[in-house]
């Protein structure tokens, strides 16, 4: 049976479909926690002094589960981000970077070459300060897959241990979706030592059909929102897992005997 990892995303949708207070935002990971969810996932830092201390407080709390933050392209953010999560039983840091073309430039300002070289000097650097180190491609369903290819390779050579795929228009149907990623494993044989992960929107509410799909052909981590943002639903796919688990050949951690109380208090 292989292990699928749940990454909690919750949290990384304040702001967009929902807000917290401080205390809201220290409360929900322990409930994640007692969830058992493998991963649960942080907003980044933009106020330095609040959201180092949040992630620190964050991490002392969190007994469990791997805590996840994000780092901005630039080695002072990988510096800073550590410094905060480090103390974390199972700290990892997640580099995030888009690799479409329309993204690339008008979000990240860079061209194809630079952004390469970026994806690999900001990996290198967190794995400097952990072996946990998480490469996300956003937007990879719409990049040019030559160059998606390449930018996976990269990561994985300057150490991620984790390499994630997003569908961020939630536009692919899961015979799609699949097929991408046959192409991926495909085109990318480095995959086969690392952990392949999918992030994908629910759109066209498929995005939970996607993800099944997806662990039937080598995805081995889902992120999944224990509330109801426009991302896999943690509920339902924790749910699918453990009815149709050993069918997949899969098992999963997260507790579901206990899902729906923790489920209710989260929102």
């Amino acid at each position: 049976m292989n292990q699928i990892r749940i990454s909690d995303t919750t949290l990384k949708q304040t702001g967009k479909d929902f807000s917290l207070s401080f205390k809201e935002k220290i409360e929900l990971p322990k409930l994640l926690d007692k969830l058992n969810v493998d991963v649960i996932e942080l907003e980044g830092i933009s106020q330095p002094k609040v959201d180092a201390l949040r992630i620190k407080s964050i991490a002392s709390t969190v007994k469990n589960s791997i805590v996840a933050v994000p780092v901005s392209l630039n080695k002072e953010s990988v510096e800073a981000t550590w410094n905060a999560v480090k103390e974390a039983k199972s700290p990892r840091l997640q580099v995030f970077a888009s690799v479409s073309p329309v993204q690339m430039e008008y979000l990240f300002h860079k061209k194809p070459d630079a952004m390469l070289k970026t994806i690999e000097e900001i990996v290198t650097a967190c794995c400097e300060k952990t072996s946990d180190v998480e490469f996300i491609a956003d937007d990879a369903t719409r990049s040019d897959a030559a160059f998606l290819y390449q930018a996976i390779r990269i990561a994985i050579a300057a150490g991620a241990k984790t390499v994630t795929v997003c569908d961020a228009t939630g536009a692919m149907l899961p015979e799609e979706f699949t097929e991408f990623l046959d192409a991926l494993n495909a085109n990318v044989p480095e995959l086969a030592d690392v952990v392949l992960g999918l992030s994908c929107s629910n759109e066209l509410a498929m995005a939970d059909a996607c993800a099944i799909a997806a662990i039937k052909h080598g995805v081995r981590e889902i992120k999944a929102s224990a509330y109801c943002t426009n991302q896999v639903s943690l509920p339902h796919i924790a749910r699918l897992l453990a009815a149709k688990g050993e069918t997949c050949g899969v098992i999963c951690s997260v507790r579901t005997v206990e899902m729906n109380r923790i489920v209710k208090q989260i929102a």
